[in-house]
């Protein structure tokens, strides 16, 4: 039954790597009187940049920028940078493993997260980032290890939940999978991801009002959710709720899911 369950799986991959921020950007208004006043500001800007911008912390920030305007060949150049300046860098192996991941240089990524782990055995991170380049090379058994290390330096953060819970799934292990999920949402009650993924197992085992209630709930909390508001019209479908099953098939084409129009197609005349 559960044999092509993780095809309908659902996880975004949190970047625990990458801070959001917000640059705040201030042009100063240059007149007569004013620019010995700037130019002694930007002497003093200049020296203090000329001061950071050679250590391995400054070259983790930039390569964090990179990362966050998805240039993950970039970052990699000021992680190289970052780790020559400081070997011990442990979030700079760490966030370049992210980066090769993201390249699909899965390799690369392994040896740059067991490294980060050698350097900083009580960071969760690490373990939770290698586990999915295990998942990628369906290892699954190493990156249920992974996830297991995760949450036991960090027990209470609702992502190893989610990606260990998807890992049991994977190795059929349905109960330890809803168990996950379950304690996901209870640690973060809006964690779209774990509802949409518990709801995925009640449709696989036919719980379809539990499949349903789920999805519902994803959708309220994430109207943008596309994979979930097909999932509702499917197995609304099966609850033989023709009009709703297609309403809500309807809103998933519009978001740009394209399974929609297939299933549209079937059920909706």
């Amino acid at each position: 039954m559960f044999a092509f369950l993780n095809k309908y799986i659902s996880i975004t991959f949190k970047d625990f790597y990458i801070r959001d921020s917000q640059l705040v950007r201030h042009t100063p208004k240059i007149g007569r009187k004013s620019i010995l006043q700037n130019c002694l500001l930007l002497t003093v800007s200049c020296f203090l940049l000329t001061a950071c911008t050679g250590s391995s912390e400054a070259f983790l920030e930039k390569a964090k920028e990179q990362l966050q305007k998805g240039k993950a060949k970039e970052a990699i150049e000021y992680l190289n940078q970052a780790i020559d300046k400081d070997p011990e860098n442990a979030k700079a192996f760490n966030m370049r493993g992210a980066a090769n991941f993201e390249l699909k240089d899965y390799n690369s990524a392994l040896l740059d997260y067991e490294q980060a782990i050698k350097l900083e055995p009580k960071d969760y991170k690490p373990y939770f980032n290698r586990a999915s380049v295990k998942m990628e090379k369906s290892d699954w058994e190493g990156a249920l290890m992974d996830c297991n290390k995760a949450s036991e330096i960090q027990p209470d953060t609702a992502e190893i939940y989610i990606k260990r819970g998807i890992i049991y799934a994977a190795l059929i292990k349905i109960p330890e999978a809803l168990g996950d999920f379950e304690k996901a949402i209870k640690l973060n009650p809006k964690e779209t991801n774990a509802l949409y993924n518990r709801g995925n197992i009640y449709f696989q085992m036919g719980k379809f009002d539990n499949a349903a209630n789920d999805f519902i709930t994803a959708v309220k909390i994430d109207p943008q959710f596309a994979k979930a508001y097909y999932a509702l019209g499917i197995v609304q479908q099966k609850m033989n709720k023709s009009d709703e099953a297609c309403m809500s098939l309807k809103t998933a084409n519009r978001l740009g899911y394209t399974d929609a129009k297939t299933a549209m197609d079937s059920f909706c005349k």
